[in-house]
């Protein structure tokens, strides 16, 4: 799989909780960071706990676009119940997701695949 298909399957696989599935697409080592509110995810059973706490509670994270430069891919987010919208650096290697990285501008997140 290229960066932007592992990152489509890995939104797909939330959208369906397909916990299982999402597992997968992540790496060993894989990690979950942001600013605000404050995240630190060691690890792909962090991250999936962290999404499963989220499924339901409210809507689903809208993806509005993903724009893929090299392993990496910068997705456009956001969330309707708190109109909020922020970026996410999504860092994919052997077809997997090794990092995640909420960013509050693009340019933070352009600078955070330096």
């Amino acid at each position: 799989m290229d960066t932007q298909s592992t990152v489509m399957a890995w939104d797909t696989a939330l959208r369906y909780a397909d916990w299982d599935r999402a597992r997968s697409l992540l790496t060993d080592n894989a990690t979950y960071v942001a600013p605000d509110p404050p995240i630190d995810c060691a690890g792909p059973d962090d991250i999936i706990e962290l999404m499963r706490s989220f499924k339901g509670v409210n809507p689903d994270v809208e993806l509005i676009d993903l724009e893929v430069i090299g392993d990496s891919a910068i997705a456009s987010l956001r969330q309707p119940a708190w109109d909020a919208e922020w970026f996410q650096v999504i860092t994919v290697a052997d077809d997997r997701i090794a990092r995640l990285e909420d960013c509050a501008t693009r340019e933070s997140a352009l600078a955070a695949i330096d």
